[in-house]
């Protein structure tokens, strides 16, 4: 009888519990074609997270049941040995629409993370460099701070320059963090359907910072 070799793993699935800590899989699913998708594209690259980022011109609710038609999918991909996602994001701004609430109930019905930005994603990006003052509610003043900073930058300032804002996630949370007040989380997490959304500024990405800090 050939004698078994003790260095060898006792299952084939702790081979695969390996693999799945090196390469832990997340989908977002984002609104911007330009600006999230090149920021979680560029993210990705290191470490042990990486990112499937799918952007669609949806409104929130339509964000969250695209996720959830994919998660879906991606399920049933798991029954043929694939490691499904180990989470789902769906990002969005705040903006123009009023139906977050549905989108957050879609969500959480689904397992996924609602990721809001309000009044949109470059409020993450200024926090990079300095805490995005409480005067900027409105996304055309957002944007035109992140790119009077030099955030963002190319073609109606969708692009992000990494340069200024590599190594700096850390410091965004801590940013972030300061105009995240209490008051604003009861807004944020009182989401009423059809409602204007009134807790500017504010930011969800605060959790890509600890998902980060976790894997590395």
């Amino acid at each position: 009888m050939a004698k078994k070799n003790p260095k060898a793993p006792a299952h084939g699935r702790n081979v695969r519990r390996s693999a799945r800590h090196r390469h832990c899989r997340y989908l977002i699913v984002c609104g911007g074609e330009v600006t999230e998708r090149e920021y979680f594209q560029r993210i990705g690259q290191h470490g042990e997270v990486r990112f499937n980022v799918i952007s669609k011109t949806l409104d929130p609710e339509g964000l969250a049941k695209h996720a959830a038609k994919l998660k879906q999918e991606d399920l049933r991909n798991a029954e043929n040995g694939i490691d499904p996602y180990a989470g789902v994001w769906v990002v969005v701004d705040v903006d123009e629409y009023k139906n977050h609430a549905q989108a957050q109930r879609i969500c959480r019905d689904n397992g996924m993370e609602l990721i809001v930005s309000n009044p949109c994603f470059e409020v993450w990006l200024i926090d990079h460099v300095r805490a995005c003052p409480d005067s900027y509610t409105q996304t055309s003043s957002v944007e035109r701070y992140a790119a009077d900073l030099g955030v963002t930058t190319g073609h109606r300032n969708k692009y992000v320059d990494f340069q200024k804002i590599d190594g700096r996630m850390a410091e965004a949370a801590v940013n972030a963090g300061r105009h995240n007040t209490d008051a604003r989380a009861k807004g944020r997490r009182r989401l009423i359907p059809g409602q204007e959304q009134t807790y500017a500024p504010w930011t969800d990405m605060v959790l890509i910072e600890q998902l980060i800090s976790r894997s590395s």
